[in-house]
């Protein structure tokens, strides 16, 4: 009896031990795969690098935006909101913007960003590149600023300036300012400093004007922001205020001089209060008016490199009963927008993008392109957010 109770302790006792054994190997094997699991996603990892020239992909955790490695994608958001001043990064197909306080810069296929400094600008409204981006005119809260990138500094440009724009080499500004003492509103080009003050308009007509250049050769432009009761022409002359020369004269009428400065794109309302915007185009002596049955501001276009064609966002969902382009410019409502490339010497269009493609609703504006026109950048007013749409 004693010999059968001993023989089952034995077996009591081996099987315990064979239990243990098998726990052991479990959880050996366990670990193993885990380790070996983890290396996989590191050779992936290191993988994916090679295959983005050496820079590593991730969720950018400070703009929110989703990073898409497929570059074959038509839509890619790269920033989530408070995007301001879109400019093409010099040599490259990347975006220049400022976000948040930090100047950055986004890949177009990959949606990395890199920051390229910062500045703690409180509430921004304009952010307009030099031509080389080495300096911004800044509106903040109302004020203007001239900030140096190579300095970090922000200088106040004068107290009394209503809008300013860079001259052609990005190294003097012209700048709109009412005189109290003459009540009169002039515009004047001044170094980047406020210094070598020039005299170009003496007595503006209109309180509130718009300032651009003339694109191929050394002019600048005004005209009165685009209102749907006004009948907009726009002034052009040569920087010491000779040369004139005027265009248009139709209601709300707005204009976009093409690369070259050979044509005009244009928008503008049939009749007064209209509650349509029409496109056309119109050659550098303000001829061969030409129009293009298609329904947007110039402010949602902006041209090709071989200044013919257009990339436009047609305008989308506006209330009836409303003013054109003023209930869009005062942000009344935001628009539905589709996009389109516009030969203007055929009026051809082609849509860039399907409607079942655009899941986002888009109310775009500060239109620009790389120089391949691979990617058309753009900011969606309705918040601010950094898209870009492959081309």
């Amino acid at each position: 009896m004693r010999e059968i109770n001993a023989t089952k302790q034995k077996i009591l006792i081996i099987g315990l031990v064979g239990i243990l054994i098998l726990s052991v190997v479990m959880i050996g094997v366990m670990f193993f795969q885990k380790d070996a699991s983890n290396n996989e996603q590191i050779k992936d990892s290191t993988e994916l690098v090679e295959n983005l020239n050496g820079e590593n992909v991730k969720k950018n955790s400070e703009s929110g935006a989703n990073v898409n490695k497929d570059s074959s994608e038509k839509f890619l958001k790269l920033a989530v909101n408070d995007v301001f001043g879109l400019k093409i990064k010099k040599g490259t197909n990347q975006i220049l913007f400022y976000q948040q306080q930090k100047l950055l810069t986004a890949d177009p296929f990959t949606g990395q960003k890199h920051s390229i400094g910062g500045y703690p600008f409180a509430e921004v409204k304009k952010f307009l590149w030099s031509a080389d981006a080495s300096r911004v005119i800044v509106n903040d809260m109302g004020e203007y600023y001239i900030y140096d990138l190579s300095n970090n500094l922000a200088n106040k440009f004068r107290e009394t300036i209503d809008t300013a724009i860079w001259n052609k080499t990005g190294d003097k500004i012209i700048y709109k300012y009412y005189n109290p003492e003459s009540h009169k509103r002039k515009i004047r080009i001044a170094d980047v400093d406020g210094t070598n003050s020039q005299l170009l308009v003496d007595n503006l007509p209109y309180r509130k004007a718009d300032l651009m250049l003339q694109a191929g050769i050394d002019k600048f432009c005004y005209l009165p922001l685009p209102d749907a009761r006004v009948k907009g022409k726009l002034f052009c002359s040569s920087m010491n205020g000779e040369n004139k020369k005027e265009y248009g004269g139709q209601y709300g009428q707005d204009y976009l001089w093409s690369p070259n400065g050979e044509k005009i794109l244009t928008s503008f309302t049939k009749e007064e209060a209209g509650e349509q915007l029409v496109l056309g185009v119109i050659n550098k002596e303000g001829g061969e008016a030409k129009g293009l049955s298609f329904g947007t501001t110039v402010k949602k276009c902006v041209w090709s490199k071989n200044n013919i064609d257009v990339y436009c966002a047609m305008m989308g969902g506006a209330p009836t009963a409303i003013m054109l382009p003023n209930a869009w410019d005062e942000q009344y409502f935001n628009s539905a927008d589709t996009f389109w490339k516009i030969n203007t010497t055929t009026g051809k269009k082609k849509r860039l993008v399907e409607l079942d493609e655009i899941e986002t609703v888009i109310d775009s504006e500060n239109l620009v392109v790389d120089s391949e026109e691979s990617f058309l950048f753009f900011v969606n007013r309705r918040d601010r957010s950094l898209w870009r749409l492959k081309l």
